[in-house]
């Protein structure tokens, strides 16, 4: 990676001293971990990176608690192709991974550094999703639930992401992923991320999250609320898509305009859930 602005490389041995670098907060000065969204986009006032590869895991591990941790180096090709990751909502995960860039792209760019960047994908839907935790170190080990590391723009101050991890899901979940663009190598006009966790005879818990509206991420908590209460019959499952239209706030560009985003919003907000209710309803 050549880039002319850069003058100053470090490559700290341990966590407290990278943190000793990251902690003034300065805006010259990025973190480097794959390096795949710096080749690419890389802002011109850049001066210094400081390399985390040495200080941060790879491995991906089973708590004693049911969860899956990821080390913020673990690529998003470890991510994708990992066995019991794959198994979560019906394979959501890899189901989402596809999309993500290329292979190439995916063997080099790591989760922690993906999530920290706070910009438009098609990961953090999905993340979101699955009430992913975040673990990351700011002088000292914190952890917060995804959605507030975002919420509470934690992901804006100075810190270092250590690892996520994914909770268990009850034995009835099962999760969906859709994104619309227009090729398959372009960036989503509209992705969303759909899951529902059946209790004995209701769901009890649902999660649907529309991104690049053109925003990140947003929660349609109304639509998540009428399955909440209705299930997933045809009739619900319409009503939330058209409550999620009305609750998403879309942008419009060059790409698609405000209102083409929300025909979208309904349109795979009903998709999504006729396939998280396909896959509940086979053994």
């Amino acid at each position: 990676m050549s880039k002319p602005g850069i003058t100053t490389y470090l490559r700290p041995s341990s966590l407290e001293e990278a943190w000793s670098h990251v902690a003034p907060g300065d805006p010259t000065l990025r973190l480097l971990s794959g390096g795949a969204d710096l080749t690419i986009h890389a802002p011109p006032e850049i001066a210094t990176l400081v390399d985390v590869g040495r200080v941060l895991d790879r491995t991906i591990v089973n708590r004693p608690d049911g969860s899956i941790w990821m080390g913020a180096m673990a690529t998003l090709t470890d991510v994708m192709e990992h066995p019991e990751i794959a198994l979560l909502g019906g394979g959501v995960v890899p189901e989402m991974m596809v999309h993500v860039g290329n292979p190439l792209l995916r063997n080099f760019s790591t989760i922690g550094g993906h999530v920290a960047r706070g910009k438009l994908s098609d990961v953090v839907p999905v993340l979101l999703a699955l009430d992913t935790r975040i673990e990351f170190f700011d002088g000292e080990q914190q952890t917060a639930l995804l959605q507030e590391y975002y919420d509470q723009g934690l992901h804006k101050l100075p810190h270092i992401v250590t690892g996520l991890s994914l909770p268990q899901l009850p034995e009835r979940s099962a999760a969906a992923f859709l994104r619309f663009a227009r090729t398959a190598f372009d960036f989503a006009i509209l992705n969303i991320a759909c899951r529902v966790d059946l209790g004995r005879e209701q769901p009890d818990h649902v999660r649907i999250v529309l991104g690049a509206t053109p925003r990140r991420s947003q929660r349609a908590s109304d639509a998540e609320a009428i399955i909440q209460e209705q299930g997933l019959t045809s009739a619900a499952i319409q009503e939330a898509a058209v409550a999620a239209r009305g609750e998403i706030w879309t942008g419009g560009g060059w790409v698609a305009s405000s209102e083409y985003r929300s025909n979208l919003v309904e349109v795979l907000t009903r998709r999504c859930l006729q396939v998280v209710n396909e896959r509940l309803e086979t053994p």
